[in-house]
């Protein structure tokens, strides 16, 4: 019809939509305001919805523009019922403190590892079980499994800036060489000679093509990443152990021990910690460090098998909404849409 998209964006705003008959009033309604040192200071609060918070929500911090906010969404209605633009624990405090009655209604909450939410549940939400987010804690795991098979890759180039060193410095001494025999000199052109192993592929190639079957259990592997597999393990018995650590836990976070006692699931788990300190692998140390110190809260995702998936798709949710609708500049507008769209 050729009309320009901005002229619509301006028409869906000022006349189609109810935000300019609202004037937008409704998505600073909830914003709080407090006398700090510098004097007065507002926390914007465009989404908070008493109704839709419910026994088991979750709560994640998302990115929007260029800042930071923490969403909170009813994990049985899949609605959000709280966006606040802080990630500090002393704001959403004074947030809450507002509206104090939806604290008690809480009794589960789904999570990441974050020591601020941790903080946040503990001290607000008081009455509520904290239940780790399985994907959070896998995506942990598996960050320091493929630290590992990075480690491994940056070393193979570290022998290539070895051997590139040593050509220069040759190339130097054949320089001053000819220069003192009053000879031309023709420079050489740096190869650096990799080996191929049985499958075809040199060392950085078979540890960068390694990434995803890593992320696989062995028996999900194609007939091509077997044959990777087995000559990475052979060079690298490392990655081979940490992977074997990897899968143990995963299987062990699975589905199939949901409703599993507490005294089953923490032998498990303490199983699982002696094998990953048998191998001293610095990568899976540091990580079994990170499950120690929320042992509880994971072992919590035993009871009902309850996840942040809402939260993510929700995030997921609200990026697609920004990418296609102009993005985040017009703030206040593209809360009052979010709002009605999701909460």
């Amino acid at each position: 019809m050729h009309i320009k998209g901005n002229t619509i964006y301006t028409w869906y705003r000022d006349v189609l939509s109810q935000f300019a008959q609202e004037g937008g009033q409704s998505v600073h309604a909830n914003d709080v305001e407090f006398i700090a040192r510098q004097g007065k200071e507002v926390i914007e609060v465009p989404i908070f919805k008493e109704d839709n918070f419910g026994e088991k929500m979750t709560i994640d911090e998302k990115l929007i523009g260029e800042d930071y906010y923490t969403i909170m969404c009813n994990r049985e209605t899949g609605k959000i019922a709280m966006a606040g633009k802080s990630v500090t624990f002393s704001e959403i405090e004074k947030i809450f403190q507002k509206h104090s009655s939806v604290t008690g209604v809480v009794k589960s909450i789904t999570r990441d590892l974050s020591s601020l939410y941790e903080k946040v549940c503990t001290n607000i939400f008081s009455k509520s079980v904290q239940v780790a987010d399985k994907f959070h804690v896998i995506r942990n795991l598996m960050e320091a499994h493929q630290s590992i098979r990075i480690r491994y890759r940056q070393k193979e180039f570290e022998k290539r800036r070895t051997a590139l060193k040593e050509f220069k410095a040759t190339e130097q001494q054949r320089l001053q060489e000819c220069e003192r025999l009053g000879k031309d000199f023709k420079p050489n052109k740096f190869h650096y000679k990799e080996e191929r192993y049985k499958n075809g592929e040199t060392a950085l190639e078979l540890l960068a093509r390694s990434r995803y079957l890593l992320f696989k259990f062995n028996h999900q592997w194609t007939e091509k990443q077997k044959k990777r597999a087995k000559v990475l393990f052979e060079l690298y018995p490392e990655i081979e152990h940490a992977y074997d650590h990897s899968c143990q836990f995963r299987d062990f976070l699975s589905n199939k021990n949901i409703g599993m006692g507490y005294l089953q699931t923490d032998q498990l788990l303490h199983d699982w910690y002696e094998k990953v300190e048998e191998s001293q692998i610095d990568e899976m140390l540091n990580f079994k460090s990170l499950v120690e110190s929320h042992q509880g809260f994971i072992i919590n995702y035993f009871i009902e098998g309850e996840t942040n998936a809402l939260a993510e798709g929700i995030n997921s949710k609200i990026q697609q909404f920004s990418s296609s609708n102009q993005g985040t500049r017009d703030r206040d507008f593209f809360f009052f849409r979010l709002a009605n769209y999701y909460s």
